[in-house]
Order: C-alpha cells, then structure tokens, then sequence
C-alpha cells in the first residue's frame, strides 16, 4: 500500500457509514449531502488501496477490511472528543481578574464610571482599582496595568501612550461665568494639593505662579479637591477631560496665563 495521510475525517465517514448503514443516513450525521459522502469513500477507498464498503440498493455493507479498521476509527474518535473538552475548559473570551492602578481623580471620576460598559462588554472579568499616586509594581503583580501620566523608568515593562491631554484651569460652573476671563493668578482663589503631593506639577506650578494669600484650600484627595471646585470654592488646575465632568467648566484665560499653564508638561 502507498503512503497515506490518515484523517479523521475520512475515519468520520467511515463510522457514520458503518452506524447508519447508507450514504443518505450517513450524510445526514455528518452535515453533508450524498455526493460529499460518495467522494470521500472513493478518496479512502483509494488511499488505503482497500474496498471498504459494498453498495447495494439496500445501503452500504462494510467489508472484512473496514471491520478491522472500526476499532482504530473508534479510538480516533475518542481522542477527538477528548481535545474538544479539553478545549471547552478554556474560556476563549476574558475572564477573571484584572487589577488596575491610577491616580486619584483618574480612578474614581474618570474611570469607575465607565465600568459598567466594560461589564456588559465582558460579564467575565472582575475589575480592581487600586488610586494610588505611586507607582505599583507589575513585576510582583501588584497590579495587571497601571495608567500613569508619566512613563516608568526602570523594570522590565511593555508601556503605551493612550492619549494626550493638557491642562486647564477648572471651575464650578457658576463661578466660571462670574469670573469671565481670568487675567492674573491673583484674581482668582486657588484650590491645590496637600504638603505630602505638593510636589505633584501642577502643585509646583502653583506654588511657583500663585500668591500664598490666593490659595484658599489644600487636600490629598483628588475628589476632594474636584467636589470643592464643583462647589465654587475657587479654581484648580487639572487635566483637560476633568473639565468634561459634571457641574464643572474650563476657565476662560487671558493669552499670558493660557501661556504659562500650557508650559506644564502633557500627560
């Protein structure tokens, strides 16, 4: 006998043919029309060099040769099913648990309210977010991705730019109409980081541009700060897609002051 590449779809038909007993039952278990069936007989029967089957107007009757091959066809399909549970265990959509880090302002304005479209998007995957202002440690798995406005480093990590954005100078909506376009820093009260983040950019940036007399309030929260401006307690500098959030505005700034803000890094 010649050389042959054994497949299971030739050991398919000659199952369903042995089990069913004609190529029109046959073709119905295997999905496919008569003439398919016929062809792929033909195509064993002539790589085995074997007449496997005889073709009465009553069916099809295996011969000696294709009863000695059920047992092989038998183990083949076994082995079949085995991969295809096998692979059924593995879950070809995501799942499990993703940890995520980013700053304060970003975590809980920016990013928590939008996870109920990634819920319905995957129902698989369980999110944790982690607003932190440090910098986790991916490498020991303190956390799946960190979303940071300046790229690490040190270690060994794969990082993305996804966007772009710069600053403005933010307000609550009423305060921002009554200031109209702000000229000075000195007109306007100024909302800023504590002493421990005060060395945060634009916390240097206001400490370097804004009098000391003009700063009415200080936190380490980042939603804090925001509910404050939100409120009308004063202006604060931040990322351009906070001014997008509700009840809060983009200051109107003279040429020189959109100047000296725009000198502050993108992140």
């Amino acid at each position: 006998m010649q050389s042959w590449d054994l497949r299971w779809d030739d050991m398919r038909v000659l199952l369903a043919l042995v089990r069913r007993g004609s190529l029109k039952r046959a073709a119905i278990d295997l999905g496919v029309n008569i003439s398919t069936v016929s062809r792929r007989l033909d195509s064993l029967e002539a790589g085995v060099e074997m007449h496997l089957f005889d073709r009465t107007s009553d069916g099809t009757r295996p011969t000696a040769a294709a009863e000695q091959l059920i047992p092989f066809a038998e183990t083949m399909e076994q082995a079949a099913a085995g991969i295809a549970r096998t692979l059924e265990g593995y879950e070809s959509g995501p799942e499990g648990t993703v940890r995520v880090t980013a700053p304060p302002g970003l975590a809980d304005q920016i990013l928590a309210p939008r996870l109920p479209d990634l819920a319905k998007l995957h129902p698989r995957v369980q999110v944790e977010l982690v607003s932190s202002v440090g910098y986790a440690d991916l490498t020991r798995r303190e956390a799946d991705i960190a979303l940071r406005g300046m790229r690490p480093v040190t270690g060994d990590l794969i990082s993305t730019r996804l966007v772009t954005v710069g600053w403005v100078l933010l307000a609550g909506r009423k305060l921002g109409r009554k200031l109209g376009r702000l000229e000075e820093p000195g007109d306007a009260r100024w909302l800023t980081w504590g002493e421990d983040l005060a060395y945060l950019e634009d916390g240097v940036w206001i400490a370097k541009n804004v009098p000391e007399e003009c700063v009415a309030f200080r936190s380490s929260s980042m939603s804090a700060l925001l509910e404050a401006t939100r409120a009308g307690m004063g202006v604060m500098l931040a990322n351009s897609p906070f001014a997008d959030l509700p009840g809060l505005c983009a200051v109107d700034l003279a040429p020189g002051l959109k100047a000296a803000i725009a000198e502050l890094p993108a992140a």
